[in-house]
């Protein structure tokens, strides 16, 4: 399956170099020239700068309306890129992005309905972080903005909540880049899976219905274990559907699709378990529909299960989000409004200089 990753903005091209390193073909779209410079992966000719007459490539500092004015201004130059990199057309388009910052919050949007407009049978999905409640009222508001202009634009989103940084114990930098490797390490194994011969096969076709969730949320679920000390098969597929297998805090019942690769060495799928996991699952989710893949691979030691649930429109850490958000931006307004009153009453019945000095020599 022809997938190409398009990074916007810091945190999401630090996503989308990562992707590169995999080897997936992928582009760094910023505001931020040093930004840009510190990428590893991604060729230079696959760096875009936009919004350099806007900002003179020194970045937005988290101010999404900029954002989306570099895109917009630019936005041409970033589909030539991607025209360049397709031989054939690609079959989707993975965003990612900060949620709560400027340039991926702004112009993510842009960018998305300008590649369903060119590449109409194309997926388009984002691939978002969101803040931490301690990153304050800016990065919140944004964040909830922008999910719901990428909800309009995109055919899912799949929402990375870094809340589970608070159980590290590592440095920051390292904590953040250790969330990244895993959300590529998810998505990453399950694109390489798509249309390839299996016991029963994952088909591109598949994934597309799958993530054609009408702008919903999406979560990838994982779970692994040596194949040599995994007691129950059907345990493993059932933790990557659980809280700790997954990076969005979920309702699964909730969800309209869902979709299970296993991949591992023969002995370790069975087929009992196999089944038995995925009914208990086919019942559990509003839509009833999995679709499924097994690759039995005599070369494997660990057996890894991916999943993918889409068509979630109940998620308690974006739902908190926009309540926060929305609380804030109500907030704003009044004190905005009183500061406003205040200045107007201060200011009252002072007189001009004309009332003071009109007719005057000095």
């Amino acid at each position: 399956m022809r997938v190409l990753i398009v990074g916007v903005g810091q945190c999401g091209t630090k996503i989308a170099d990562i992707f590169a390193r995999v080897e997936f073909p992928a582009i760094a779209v910023n505001t931020s020239r040093s930004d840009l410079d510190y990428l590893r992966y991604i060729p230079m000719e696959r760096r875009v700068l936009v919004g350099e007459s806007l900002v003179g490539g020194r970045g937005v500092n988290a101010n999404p309306l900029l954002g989306q004015k570099a895109m917009e201004e630019d936005l041409e130059l970033v589909l030539k890129t991607v025209e360049r990199l397709s031989e054939e057309e690609f079959e989707a388009f993975f965003i990612t992005l900060g949620f709560g910052g400027g340039t991926g919050a702004g112009g993510s949007p842009v960018l998305a309905e300008a590649l369903k407009e060119r590449y109409p049978d194309s997926l388009v999905v984002a691939v978002g972080a969101l803040p931490l409640r301690e990153e304050g009222i800016r990065p919140t508001i944004n964040a909830a903005v922008t999910i719901s202009k990428l909800s309009k634009v995109t055919d899912s989103i799949i929402a990375i909540d870094n809340e589970r940084l608070r159980k590290s114990r590592e440095d920051i930098s390292r904590a953040y880049e250790r969330i990244n490797y895993e959300v590529v390490e998810r998505i990453a194994s399950l694109l390489a899976l798509v249309d390839v011969p299996g016991e029963q096969t994952l088909d591109a076709s598949d994934l597309k219905f799958v993530l054609r969730a009408f702008g919903s949320f999406a979560t990838i679920g994982y779970a692994k274990s040596p194949a040599s000390s995994l007691k129950s098969l059907s345990r493993l597929i059932l933790r990557s559907f659980e809280n700790e297998g997954l990076y969005l805090d979920v309702n699964v019942e909730a969800a309209l699709y869902g979709l299970v690769a296993i991949h591992g060495p023969p002995e370790a799928l069975r087929a009992g378990e196999i089944f038995e996991a995925l009914e208990f699952l086919t019942k559990k989710i509003r839509g009833k529909q999995i679709f499924r893949g097994f690759y039995p691979d005599p070369a494997e030691r660990e057996v890894e299960v991916v999943t993918l649930l889409s068509g979630i429109y109940e998620s308690e850490s974006i739902e908190r989000i926009v309540r926060t958000a929305r609380e804030y931006a109500r907030r704003f307004v009044e004190i905005k409004s009183e500061a406003l009153k205040k200045k107007e009453e201060l200011m009252s019945n002072l007189p001009t200089f004309e009332e003071l000095y009109g007719g005057r020599n000095g």
